[in-house]
């Protein structure tokens, strides 16, 4: 597999546990936020579909702690923790059961994926259902957890925003340029953390902006920006990735800005 492939199942994985990277998520508990994490639908940066074991997203957080972003470069399998015993549409299955049924046992799950198709008796055992249950904690008992939400933004550094602003245009050798202020905010404090005007609004010197303002304040917690190409690109990804930094990005077309 080539390293740009690599590197984006790096960033994929990286993306579904920043939040606990950098203690930014909000439910109850780490596992809770694995098991919410694993109850979704995915999209890899192949374009497939598929729902990753709670397991597996705790594994990747761990890996990440001992080794950075570094560790969650695939080294052998590129199945990232795609359950074997199961295909995408069973687990969905799984999924779609429980929404419905809660409380329903891991015997009469089995059952409803025998009657309806999903599954053979011959070759999928009732254990290896449970296991699945089991290891995603899809038990009757989650069906009880309350879900307690976490204060955000509420501490410098727990969110920058980053944006561009037209400059003016000025006379250089007699030649009129336009001029572009890439900043960094503080959502909290509402302190400018770095701001600098440029010639050009573009990936390099936005990046500049971003580690002048680190040097002075610290690493943030999540850092939002919009969809522009100076802001949605690999290197800056990899960077947030490696710092432990949440990157969002706005929704295209919300007008979301500094």
């Amino acid at each position: 597999m080539k390293d740009d492939k690599l590197h984006e199942l790096a960033l994929f994985k990286f993306s579904l546990i920043a939040p606990v990277v950098n203690g930014t998520y909000q439910a109850a508990s780490k596992m809770q936020y694995y098991r919410e994490i694993a109850s979704k639908i995915h999209t890899l940066p192949d374009g497939k579909q598929v729902r990753i074991s709670s397991n597996t997203i705790k594994k990747w957080y761990l890996l990440y702690r001992n080794n950075g972003i570094d560790g969650l470069i695939p080294k052998r399998r590129s199945d990232i923790g795609i359950p074997r015993t199961f295909d995408e549409n069973v687990i969905k299955k799984i999924y779609d059961i429980k929404e419905q049924f809660p409380y329903i046992t891991g015997k009469l799950v089995y059952q409803k994926l025998i009657e309806e198709g999903y599954i053979k008796q011959s070759t999928t055992s009732l254990s290896s259902v449970h296991r699945y249950l089991r290891e995603n904690k899809l038990g009757r008992k989650s069906a009880l957890q309350v879900e307690r939400k976490a204060y955000e933004m509420e501490f410098a550094n727990d969110c920058w925003q980053t944006d561009t602003s037209v400059g003016a245009t000025i006379k250089v050798d007699g030649i009129k340029r336009k001029t572009y202020l890439i900043m960094t905010i503080d959502d909290a404090s509402r302190i400018v953390t770095h701001a600098e005007f440029f010639f050009n609004d573009n990936a390099v010197n936005m990046q500049k902006v971003f580690k002048k303002a680190i040097l002075k304040y610290g690493v943030p917690k999540k850092l939002f920006a919009d969809n522009g190409g100076p802001y949605k690109n690999n290197q800056l990804s990899l960077i947030c990735a490696s710092l432990g930094v949440v990157l969002i990005h706005a929704r295209p077309f919300s007008g979301d800005s500094i």
